[in-house]
């Protein structure tokens, strides 16, 4: 029973080391030594990315915690953002309240997403917009407040601090 060993070998908190064999638009799946652990996209990091191989490449030595084992696929759950503070957490710290001049990176029907610091996109909503008669495009650069960060939901808010930058 392959899934017995996994359970007896590995522990949900374990840190274990490995190797990127394989990059999928879903995940990550690491050669442990014998057997194959698996990250969840949203185990990968915690700054967004467009595609994995944007953050991890087949080859690379990673450093993993086990956050569980999957007996129908026989593979060990791995989360390699575990071992890093969320730096959504800092940012609250440090720029709630502040003015930031930043890029949209995308234009959808509720605002218009902003890209900050590190990774850090923000949404500046569009009745915002609407009300000072600002219509931006992908690609411009805006002067934001931070006006809200929620850490459960992973989201920022902003609102204009002003003129376009």
């Amino acid at each position: 029973m392959i899934v017995d060993n996994l359970a007896q070998k590995f522990h949900d908190g374990d840190v274990c080391r490995g190797i990127v064999s394989d990059v999928a638009n879903f995940g990550v799946f690491v050669d442990l030594g014998g057997c194959t652990g698996f990250a969840n996209i949203t185990e990968v990091s915690w700054v967004k990315f467009t595609q994995v191989s944007e953050v991890m490449c087949v080859g690379q030595e990673v450093v993993a915690v086990v956050i569980g084992v999957d007996s129908d696929r026989e593979q060990v759950l791995l989360s390699f953002k575990a071992l890093r503070e969320d730096p959504l957490k800092e940012f609250a710290r440090e720029r709630f309240g502040k003015v930031f001049t930043g890029s949209v990176v995308e234009c959808a029907p509720i605002g218009a997403f902003v890209s900050l610091t590190g990774g850090i996109h923000g949404l500046l909503p569009r009745p915002a917009l609407l009300d000072d008669g600002v219509n931006l495009q992908v690609g411009d650069k805006v002067s934001v407040v931070v006006a809200g960060v929620n850490l459960d939901r992973r989201q920022v808010l902003l609102s204009l601090a002003g003129n376009l930058a």
